[in-house]
């Protein structure tokens, strides 16, 4: 009856140290989106459109910059650049995916560091150049009790993510506070 309480007692620090686990590397690796609104892009069907060749400087509320971005062409996405050249936004290892899980692993590391604190953006799509436009986050760490669980379509290692909206008006050359 003795070994009934202990086997208990260990599954239970086991599976505490599992989920410990996870939100701890949860909270130390960030997936990052950022997507930018253009509403001088708008159309019949759309609101806003996704401007291309877009550089972006990610600040605090204080104005000290946190992280570059930069949009990939010809799709458009926006990528956040880490200071380091054998990181950079990891997209030279695509052909590699020991070397990107590598390079991703580090990013998103680095990424932890920086993406809790944003709050506005320096912009330059095209001609225009805006600074301190506001940055609207979206964050969720929903995911690190299950980081174990070993089914394709759910687990594997968590990570916080953080996504930053941007909308402006690049032919006004103006953020967008309350789109129409």
């Amino acid at each position: 009856m003795r070994r009934w309480p202990r086997t208990l007692l260990a599954f239970a620090a086991v599976a505490g140290g599992v989920l410990g686990w996870g939100y701890w590397y949860a909270l130390h690796h960030a997936a990052i989106h950022i997507r930018v609104d253009d509403y001088a892009l708008k159309t019949q069907n759309q609101l806003y459109g996704v401007p291309h060749d877009v550089s972006l400087t990610l600040r605090d509320a204080a104005g000290s910059p946190l992280a570059a971005a930069h949009s990939v062409e010809p799709l458009g996405y926006i990528l956040p650049v880490h200071p380091g050249a054998e990181v950079g936004d990891c997209r030279q290892y695509e052909r590699s995916p020991s070397e990107y899980a590598a390079c991703y692993n580090r990013h998103s590391q680095w990424s932890s560091t920086w993406a809790p604190h944003v709050q506005v953006a320096d912009l330059v799509v095209g001609p225009c150049q805006l600074r301190a436009v506001p940055v609207a986050v979206y964050q969720s760490n929903s995911e690190w009790p299950l980081w174990w669980v070993p089914l394709p379509h759910v687990g594997g290692l968590p990570s916080h993510y953080y996504s930053f909206s941007i909308a402006i008006d690049s032919q006004a050359c103006a953020p967008v506070s309350s789109p129409n």
